[in-house]
């Protein structure tokens, strides 16, 4: 038992069914089905290795009713018998490993998959569903399927109902413990129960008690065939995120008539769906802070007398203890957070919270590559979806590996070869492990990010079998003295700056001068690159209160950031007074400081400024490759070092995988 975190360590009981701690896996979709949405063996050991990793209780990603309650592809599904015996491995796979296992019970309504319901999604009224439509830009066939959607009957509404009930007899024949039934992320009980989207004029519409009936109807007709021991969880909102929606004080009474209904236990969280208005509630990013909605829950838990869930970025244990010390929730319910470390509940047991790889909330694998790629991966986690073939087997022969370069991809690199058992030496030219990835975390509220580098760094730093080396230039003569049998090459990038007129400057400087404090900055400055780098540098130097104009040749900026982290960066911007332009590709710098761009055919100025900052991208650094490379019997280039700079996430993929086949 942990002496720092007694409370989250503690068990607990829902109607019976008892827990080994106060965490649960928070329900994701992971889209590692295949075909018909069976259970196959990859999501098995996605869900035992949590399981392992001594979480209490593992909820599953969303599991559709009916198949027309699809939201995304490839997801486990228990809407026929012939979903049973893969349940009963899952389940049996779980209680193996100490956990228990509760199946969350969904149909999409609204959100149903359109390829499962051929383009007419059900909605409590019917018409037009709005989208955001860079969602889908890189499936425009999906974009036009899913608009239109038709208002659910009433004798529609009681047959999935019984759908519900008959799902749940299903997971309780499995060897469940408990079901879920999932009233939040804008599926089809939410869209009932919320005032933005039921407009119904039936016994279904208008008053709080008439959105709530099917909700209640749901729990009901579960708790009945379920029978009254069996455990009964309902997944709710403590608000939507928009303005007509369901709000915090509706929402206590929502959760009284959920119990009321026979819910043995209440898991909030806040948000709904692929919206801009409610995603960044649902799935908060880094810029959203640790435990954003934890008092809303805890408004929850004083109206009701059952255990209460507390959900979203929960990121450490000391947060998580003093959640449940103070009372604000009964669990916590970790997403994201044992994605990217499934032994999070152990380590928290052994009193080892340094240990932990942290989520960072850049969103970047989970949610979006879950949207766009349609399976979750993670930045700081590349083993997750892959738990069987990226299992850390020892090397029968270590061997002396050199890593050359620091940066995110070094050090996985670095991290993967040294737990197989090879001897690593690691040599960063600079003062400070992170390379590039240290300039990620400086823009405003990414703090979060430095955890990237800091898990890697302790972890190597704890092994006898890595060497790390700061300030250390990589020579010919090193190399040829060290004798490696392997050596990595991840010296990573430097800026781009294009031969434009005017850009050799002395008031002309490049991304990581700005963000590290080296170049002087004046009061009036132009971004040039309105892509990713750009935009979180412009938001950087607003919050130094400087005046920020972006400009950008293609017609729109930020095209290469991710979507979650797009629709806040956009608005921060708007917020903070930036000045836009785009298509408008930069001719020249006058002696002046005018800043000259190409606009609708001819050449204009678009003002003078102090500073002029380019953000254009970078170009791979590995000199040191040609010089070593007949000096060595092996060598690869990992990151921004190998052929195509990339990002963070795309560096510690390749990381990982160099490092498991060394």
């Amino acid at each position: 038992m942990s002496k720092k975190f007694k409370k989250l360590c503690e068990p607990i009981a829902i109607n019976g069914m008892k827990l080994r701690n106060r965490t649960a896996l928070a329900p994701m979709s992971m889209g590692y089905t295949e075909g018909e949405d069976f259970m196959n063996q990859r999501v098995i050991d996605y869900y035992v290795r949590r399981a392992k990793g001594h979480t209490g209780l593992i909820i599953s990603g969303v599991t559709p009713v009916d198949k027309r309650g699809k939201p995304i592809a490839f997801m486990h599904s228990l809407w026929d018998d012939t979903f049973v015996p893969g349940w009963e491995k899952l389940a049996d796979a779980i209680h193996e490993a100490g956990s228990k296992l509760a199946v969350q019970l969904m149909f999409g309504g609204l959100e149903g998959f359109p390829i499962m319901s051929k383009g007419q999604q059900l909605s409590p009224d019917g018409g037009v569903w709005t989208l955001i439509k860079e969602l889908f830009y890189m499936h425009p066939d999906l974009e036009k399927s899913m608009f239109m959607t038709r208002k659910i009957s009433v004798e529609e509404l009681k047959d999935i109902a019984q759908k519900f009930a008959d799902a749940a007899i299903r997971a309780k024949k499995a060897g469940a413990d408990a079901v879920e039934v999932q009233g939040s992320q804008g599926f089809l009980l939410e869209q009932m129960m919320s005032p933005h989207f039921n407009h119904r004029t039936d016994e279904y519409g208008g008053s709080l008690e008439n959105r709530m009936r099917y909700t209640i109807e749901v729990i009901q007709k579960v708790r009945r065939a379920v029978g009254k021991d069996y455990p009964v969880l309902f997944r709710m909102v403590a608000s939507e995120g928009i303005e007509d929606g369901i709000q915090l004080e509706e929402a206590k009474k929502m959760a009284q008539m959920a119990v009321k209904a026979g819910a043995d236990a209440i898991h909030v969280t806040t948000g709904r769906g692929i919206t801009i208005e409610g995603l960044n509630y649902m799935v908060p990013i880094a810029e959203t802070g640790p435990a954003p909605v934890i008092d809303q829950v805890a408004e929850i838990k004083k109206v009701v007398d059952v255990p209460v869930i507390g959900a979203q970025a929960i990121r450490t244990p000391q947060l998580a203890e003093e959640i449940i010390k103070s009372g604000k929730a009964d669990m916590v319910a970790l997403g994201r957070t044992l994605i990217a470390d499934p032994d999070w509940p152990k380590k928290a047991e052994e009193d080892r919270p340094e240990d932990i790889r942290q989520c960072i909330g850049c969103n970047q694998g989970c949610i979006d590559n879950l949207l766009t790629a349609f399976f979750a991966d993670c930045l700081q986690n590349p083993e997750v979806g892959r738990e069987a073939k990226y299992e850390l087997k020892k090397v029968d022969s270590p061997k002396n590996v050199l890593v050359i370069g620091g940066g995110v991809a070094g050090l996985e690199t670095a991290v993967v070869a040294a737990r197989r058992g090879h001897k690593v030496t690691l040599c960063e030219k600079g003062d400070k492990f992170g390379g590039q990835w240290n300039l990620a975390a400086i823009p405003p509220g990414k703090s979060q990010f430095n955890a990237v580098v800091d898990w890697r760094v302790h972890t190597l730093g704890n092994m006898e079998n890595v060497k790390l080396e700061l300030n250390k230039m990589v020579t010919p003569d090193y190399v040829k003295g060290l004798k490696p049998d392997i050596v990595i090459v991840a010296t990573g990038s430097v800026p781009l700056i294009p031969p434009i007129p005017g850009f050799d400057k002395d008031n002309v400087t490049n991304v990581p001068d700005t963000l590290t404090g080296k170049a002087k900055i004046g009061e009036n400055v132009a971004v040039i690159g309105g892509g990713a780098c750009g935009v979180e540098t412009a938001n950087y130097l607003l919050d130094k209160g400087k005046k920020v104009t972006v400009v950008e040749m293609l017609p729109e900026i930020a095209r290469d950031e991710k979507f979650a982290r797009k629709v806040f960066i956009l608005e921060s911007l708007e917020k903070k007074g930036a000045k836009i332009l785009t298509s408008s590709p930069v001719k020249k710098i006058t002696e002046g400081n005018e800043l000259i761009v190409r606009s609708n055919g001819r050449d204009k100025s678009v003002g003078k400024f102090d500073t002029f900052v380019i953000a254009v991208g970078v170009k791979t650094e590995n000199s040191i490759t040609k010089q070593i490379k007949d000096m060595v019997p092996a060598l690869y280039e990992v990151g921004d070092a190998y052929a195509n700079p990339a990002n963070g996430f795309s560096a510690i993929q390749h990381g990982a995988l160099i490092g498991r086949n060394l």
